[in-house]
């Protein structure tokens, strides 16, 4: 595998956020909710409070879009690759917009907490700039994230990091 430059990548990853439930199933709650308050809506109208039925159609919908707005969340992403001259972060938000980050990997830092807690940010590091990356990764993930990277430096550099 090579980099932009052509370089060979000595480390790479791709982040995704983790969901739950595919398509499928999303489409088969969707399915059964509206199916419950179909059935929920005739009671109502043979009863006479037929203004009920509107109401549980715009919850159908509204849960439809929440739906929408988590599967499209989960579109995100975070490619992070290693060369010998750079490491770079293509994130893409779940809009499809990229953007483009680089660092000089002699000099970056790879900044965790550790012990992790949820509020442990993965910080990257270099010449007064930084990037908090992996932000929707659990602790854990995070973590392991930080000591591979720093590891796959510490390689590339021939240094022992403690950062």
């Amino acid at each position: 595998m090579a980099g932009h430059s052509g370089e060979a990548v000595r480390y790479s990853v791709v982040l995704r956020p983790h969901r739950s439930a595919g398509p499928g199933a999303v489409r088969m709650m969707i399915c059964l909710v509206a199916f419950a308050w179909f059935v929920v809506g005739v009671v109502f109208v043979l009863v006479g409070a037929w203004p009920v039925a509107p109401f549980l159609g715009l919850e159908v919908l509204l849960l439809y879009g929440a739906f929408r707005v988590n599967t499209r969340a989960g579109n995100a992403l975070e490619a992070i690759n290693l060369t010998d001259s750079a490491l770079t972060v293509r994130r893409v938000n779940y809009w499809g917009r990229q953007k483009n980050f680089s660092f000089p990997p002699h000099w970056l830092q790879v900044n965790f907490d550790e012990p992790p807690t949820h509020r442990s940010l993965l910080e990257l590091r270099s010449h007064g700039r930084s990037l908090i990356i992996g932000t929707f990764l659990q602790p854990r993930e995070r973590l392991e994230l930080a000591q591979v990277l720093r590891r796959e430096l510490s390689r590339l550099t021939g240094s022992r990091r403690t950062n």
